[in-house]
């Protein structure tokens, strides 16, 4: 075998493995999607129902993961429990999208005091770790779902944030912008919205799919520590948090939702990168 050879093989087993996890990620995806839209439907048994005869059962054909500690199923609670916890991640992103990208292109756009005053607040705020704010925020305004993935939000704007403000500064600099402004165009209409956000756009949506892993995670952690969804509502913390208590009675049940949140995990890191390398556009 040629030493061109040789250097070309181990490329294209890269590339291939690499597409192998781009479509095992978009499956997942998918398959994550059509439980968030159709949990109710599939959920074999109501996730909240109890039956104390059936307390801890194994795996079996009549319950396909077992059963909790108050007998109820625990796949019909990871199917709803995956709508709840993917509307909440949701909900996250979002809010640190309307917070981070206004915030982030006003930074950058404008400069000056405005920068400075947004850039001192980002940092106040990234000063303390991202999970333990979120935290201390939700035990402050009490523990529940929503406030739980608005703290989380908050907490994960300035990722949008910084990264606004650096894709704006780098395009302000542009000399297409330079001939806008000769023209005499001016504003939010007629500068930002037409010039620097399609342009920023890409590597935001990257890290829109990165801190959806993030969110999962986030939520997951809160109501492990019961600070995110509240009893009897079924998410996969929730479901994990159960698990963890009966670890010695039933080891089995933990892999389960742990299984599913880091398959997710995954998936929407892997996208992003593929949402990356799609956009790129030095992409031949």
């Amino acid at each position: 075998m040629s030493a061109v050879a040789a250097r070309v093989q181990p490329t294209t087993t890269r590339r291939r493995a690499g597409r192998v996890s781009v479509w095992t990620s978009y499956v997942i995806l998918l398959v994550v999607a059509l439980v968030v839209v159709f949990a109710d439907a599939l959920a074999p048994y109501a996730p909240n129902k109890q039956d104390l005869d059936a307390i801890l059962l194994p795996m079996s054909g009549e319950h396909w993961l077992g059963t909790d500690d108050l007998g109820r199923d625990v796949f019909s609670r990871m199917l709803v429990g995956t709508r709840v916890s993917v509307l909440a991640a949701l909900l996250a992103v979002a809010i640190s999208v309307v917070i981070g990208l206004p915030l982030g292109i006003a930074a950058g756009w404008l400069g000056g005091p405005t920068d400075l005053v947004v850039m001192r607040v980002v940092d106040a705020v990234m000063s303390f770790p991202a999970i333990v704010l979120a935290i201390g925020i939700t035990a402050t305004m009490g523990p529940d779902i929503t406030t739980a993935m608005i703290s989380v939000g908050i907490v994960m704007s300035p990722a949008i944030l910084r990264l606004a403000r650096a894709q704006t500064m780098a395009i302000r600099s542009e000399t297409y912008i330079e001939a806008a402004k000769s023209f005499g165009a001016r504003g939010l209409r007629r500068m930002v919205l037409p010039h620097v956000l399609p342009n920023i756009i890409q590597p935001v949506l990257v890290q829109v799919a990165v801190l959806m892993g993030f969110a999962l995670i986030a939520e997951a952690s809160l109501s492990f520590l019961q600070l995110g969804v509240q009893p009897p509502t079924a998410s996969w913390g929730a479901v994990l948090s159960r698990a963890y208590t009966f670890l010695d009675q039933a080891p089995m049940q933990i892999f389960i939702p742990g299984i599913a949140i880091a398959a997710t995990v995954f998936s929407f890191n892997i996208i992003g990168d593929e949402i990356q390398r799609l956009l790129d556009p030095k992409r031949k």
